[in-house]
């Protein structure tokens, strides 16, 4: 069995999730990364895809006016097994017509119930949507000029592996940071110090610490500027926990990616010698 896009169990063989990675490695078993594909102008960026459901997507309907209003209602009803529908459906019609959802009054109510509190059953639902939409290229924009990464990375930043839809946040967030506008607006709003606490508490080798890997591989990768805000808010320590760790193959996900970051942040002025004092702290010989 394998894990689809929704957390739902699927057969082997069925259509299913995988992570674009940054290099390549060999092929993961199922629900794991998946090999790396370069982006506009040879970039290599990571997100979230989902390949095509077949027949059943050509039976979506249409988001016309009629539709976008009866959603809508839905939405608006957030105490509701009405709204946790509507969701189910914005999830199918985004697959086909993800900007006419995007740009349609859906999109502002997905948001409404972001900011209301990410930790809730609908709003998981909502992030799940979002993420459909995500993966159009003007899908991200579109999620990100409404508002959603504001209240994302708010709830990130709490880092509480308590609380329910932390990685569906973070794995959008990881979605929305493939897209080069939307870089500068995450790291203005604080998406890079919220990715390094989820770091520093995330279990080693799950998904939610390669989501937070691949967001901030995303977001730092070309920006000095995020990358300095990330040695600020303390990553070296939860890098060098994740590439000393003992028992991880060579190949894991949160391995390479973490090793990528760290051979970007040695770049920057004065990391070798930050390096060297936080691997004394940690009793880390490099």
């Amino acid at each position: 069995m394998e894990e689809g896009p929704d957390g739902t169990p699927r057969r082997s063989g069925a259509p299913r999730t995988s992570v674009i990675g940054h290099v390549p490695s060999p092929k993961p078993a199922a629900g794991k990364a998946a090999a790396p594909a370069a982006g506009k102008g040879g970039e290599q960026t990571t997100t979230m895809v989902h390949s095509d459901e077949g027949a059943e997507l050509q039976k979506v309907e249409r988001p016309d006016d009629r539709v976008v209003t009866e959603i809508v209602g839905c939405l608006k009803m957030k105490n509701s097994m009405l709204a946790m529908g509507a969701c189910e459906r914005v999830k199918k019609i985004a697959r086909v017509y993800p900007m006419e959802v995007a740009n349609s009054a859906i999109m502002d109510q997905l948001t409404d119930i972001l900011k209301d509190g990410s930790a809730s059953v609908l709003a998981g639902n909502v992030m799940q949507a979002l993420s459909v939409m995500a993966l159009n290229p003007e899908g991200r924009q579109k999620v990100c000029l409404a508002g959603a990464s504001l209240p994302l990375i708010h709830f990130i930043r709490a880092a509480d592996l308590s609380r329910p839809n932390l990685d569906r946040a973070v794995t959008l967030l990881m979605n929305l940071a493939a897209d080069t506008s939307n870089r500068r607006s995450i790291r203005e709003q604080g998406g890079v110090e919220a990715l390094v606490e989820v770091l520093k508490v995330a279990p080693l080798s799950e998904p939610l610490m390669e989501h937070a890997l691949g967001a901030l591989h995303n977001i730092a990768l070309l920006d000095a500027k995020a990358k300095g805000r990330a040695l600020e808010a303390g990553i070296l320590e939860p890098l060098l926990r994740i590439t000393t760790a003992k028992g991880l193959p060579e190949a894991d996900m949160c391995a390479v990616r973490g090793r990528m970051i760290l051979t970007e942040l040695l770049k920057m002025p004065e990391t070798e010698e930050r390096l060297a004092a936080v691997a004394a702290e940690m009793g880390v010989r490099l």
